[in-house]
């Protein structure tokens, strides 16, 4: 069931409309109401069935849960403050000037005040965490301080189904237990912004295959190029762990909540992988598949992918589209291929054949030329040392890298 919809173009949640007050459905832009259910919280329903059966919003999910929460924080500061000036959901708040990354932050539920008050500032925050390490809480307090706010991180579990005790609040600034920060008791300098705070300073094993076999996990670099928070860390494709290096501690910290990983939906990378074909026959079968799980995760392809590689588009990545097909196996399978990005002049050498002892995907800063044996290329010619490229050599091409001389 809904817990959000857009009146004027504003979020709102149910408590903060009349009966029978239309609304819009933010997901389907179709007409809400809001009702009182039987021992369920205000709620909003679709004014049409096949609407209700058709849009997302309607099904229960962690999302749900989450809008729920907010809209239960939302109906408790209304009845708690209702002289305030203002009560509302996903309100947005200045960042500019802090050392924090973004500009803005987004309240969950906000209550501010006409005139300052003595424990809360300007204003009270609750901030609904019902997926775990889902915002940074330290870079979020620091910025809900500094514009005057005092902000409570509730569980969503802190929550009934009906209502939001506003009792629990209360006692999460009185418990002193990292959970809310008022401005009279903390300044915005006591929460460290840097994301290598929340980090782990011991490498552990966690069943790790490699760390129990050569002691340390296996680490691949994640370039921070298509993160859409900017980290660059080493992601262990095994089991998972993250680890990164913090020039002021002079040292690895270690990741094993997900703090630093991208919130990215695979399906970004659709037309980014190229799927080896002994593996899977398309995106799909390749994102399904069951082997290397952990490579068929947004990180896991940018730590271990050649074809998954940055570019100025839309996504951060390359995304490609086929060339020019150069050799078939015996089964009409595409062995060799070119590919070009659609955003950029990069292409792309794709060589299944099995042949060679490097990669099989090697990327061209421009059209690579057709006299190097694309067919039988198994490495950057740019790259290769051997003798053959150099002046007055007498072979007639490079046994490594199959370049021919001219």
């Amino acid at each position: 069931m809904p817990f959000r919809a857009l009146d004027d173009g504003k979020v709102v949640t149910p408590t903060q409309v009349d009966d029978q007050q239309p609304v819009e459905c933010p997901e389907c832009r179709g007409i809400l109401y809001p009702r009182d259910g039987d021992h369920r919280a205000r709620h909003f329903f679709h004014a049409a069935d096949d609407a209700a059966e058709s849009c997302s919003k309607a099904s229960q999910g962690e999302s749900d849960t989450h809008a729920r929460c907010t809209a239960l924080a939302v109906a408790t500061l209304a009845d708690q403050y209702p002289n305030a000036t203002r009560v509302g959901a996903e309100i947005t708040i200045g960042a500019t000037g802090t050392p924090t990354t973004p500009e803005t932050r987004r309240a969950d539920a906000l209550v501010e005040f006409d005139e300052e008050n003595p424990f809360f500032g300007s204003g009270l925050i609750i901030e609904v965490q019902h997926k775990h390490h889902s915002k940074d809480i330290e870079g979020t307090t620091h910025d809900y301080l500094s514009a005057g706010y005092s902000v409570a991180w509730l569980e969503s579990e802190d929550f009934g189904d009906e209502q939001l005790d506003y009792q629990v609040v209360d006692d999460a600034f009185r418990a002193g237990e990292g959970c809310a920060f008022s401005i009279r008791e903390y300044d915005p300098w006591e929460f460290d912004t840097r994301v290598e705070a929340n980090l782990d300073w011991e490498e552990k094993s966690r069943g790790c295959h490699f760390v129990e076999e050569y002691g340390s996990h296996n680490w691949s670099q994640v370039p921070g190029y298509a993160h859409p928070d900017g980290y660059e860390y080493e992601y262990c494709w095994w089991c998972g762990s993250r680890r990164r290096y913090d020039h002021e501690l002079t040292r690895f910290v270690y990741d094993y909540e997900g703090v630093l990983a991208p919130n990215v939906d695979i399906e970004v990378l659709r037309d980014a992988v190229i799927p080896y074909p002994d593996v899977a026959d398309d995106f799909d079968d390749w994102k399904n598949g069951d082997s290397f799980g952990r490579e068929r995760t947004f990180e896991g392809a940018l730590a271990n992918r050649t074809d998954v590689a940055p570019c100025r588009g839309p996504h951060g990545v390359h995304e490609w589209r086929r060339k020019e097909v150069i050799e078939r196996g015996y089964d009409d399978r595409i062995d060799v291929a070119l590919w070009e990005c659609q955003h950029c002049p990069v292409h792309l050498l794709t060589n299944h054949t099995g042949q060679g002892e490097t990669e099989a995907a090697i990327l061209f800063g421009k059209v690579p030329n057709s006299d190097w044996g694309l067919d039988h290329l198994n490495g950057n010619p740019r790259k290769c040392n051997n003798r053959s490229h150099h002046e007055q050599a007498d072979w007639d091409y490079c046994p490594d890298c199959f370049q021919i001389n001219p």
